[in-house]
């Protein structure tokens, strides 16, 4: 059984460079720097925004634009605080404001706002800046270069495969994230922002734990996907420090 897991899970060798131009009815391509993509981990942008926020409908697109690497997954979650100003955000959902209260607490704040950004678990801004997506992702793969040990996932149709070295680390909060990757615009009908349209990418719809994990190898199954297949919906898996903590690994699948 070891040896069968071993060649499903088998690393293919990692390759620095892909091309990101589609070669299809392109004869006369001609490779330049612009081709190419340096392939790193996943890292993790969430985005908690609100339709009733007057500081949303500048910033969004600018944080939209900034999360369009590859190597980035931006998750957007609205919140539901600003709804008392006249309008109901359309996707707000109070799970979401929670989960922005549990960064905010473990980080020893006192404030809650929108839009705000946070990459991987641990750095954040408001991406107001025209860099400010791009430093706070910085910042976030400077802590995780800082780990004293490293962490793979691997998935296939039916398992989650974790590979670290790791002893020790506390534990970790295995979680599939179901998302609508469809740009969705509203138009805001009354508050602060009425009249304007608000664009949503990569609107949260559910997060499922499925496991822990807390040190070493470790291998779990994954639930039936077929009820996320058909709607539309992508997901990615993610290893999070429970309540909020640093995201170490993440995975689409």
């Amino acid at each position: 059984m070891a040896t069968i897991l071993k060649k499903i899970f088998r690393r293919k060798k990692n390759v620095p460079l892909a091309c990101a131009i589609s070669l299809e009815n392109e004869e006369g391509h001609v490779h330049t720097g612009a081709c190419f993509i340096d392939i790193q981990p996943l890292s993790i942008v969430e985005l908690f925004q609100s339709q009733g926020c007057a500081s949303c409908p500048p910033t969004v697109p600018k944080v939209l634009e900034a999360t369009t690497n590859p190597n980035l997954l931006l998750l957007s979650y609205d919140v539901t605080y600003f709804d008392h100003l006249g309008w109901n955000d359309t996707f707000g959902n109070g799970k979401w404001d929670n989960r922005q209260r549990k960064y905010l607490k473990n980080w020893g704040r006192n404030t809650i706002f929108t839009p705000q950004i946070v990459a991987d678990g641990v750095a954040d801004g408001t991406g107001a800046g025209n860099n400010e997506v791009h430093d706070v992702v910085e910042n976030a793969k400077a802590t995780r270069k800082q780990m004293p040990w490293h962490i793979v996932v691997d998935t296939n149709e039916t398992e989650l495969r974790i590979d670290s070295e790791g002893v020790g680390v506390g534990t970790y909060d295995i979680c599939l994230v179901n998302y609508d990757p469809k740009l969705q615009v509203v138009k805001v009908g009354k508050g602060p922002n009425k009249g304007k349209k608000i664009t949503h990418r990569n609107l949260v719809k559910d997060i499922i734990k499925i496991g822990e994990w807390t040190s070493g190898n470790s291998t779990i199954g994954l639930p039936d996907l077929r009820q996320v297949q058909g709607t539309g919906l992508e997901t990615v898996a993610i290893v999070q420090g429970v309540n909020g903590g640093p995201i170490v690994a993440a995975q689409k699948l």
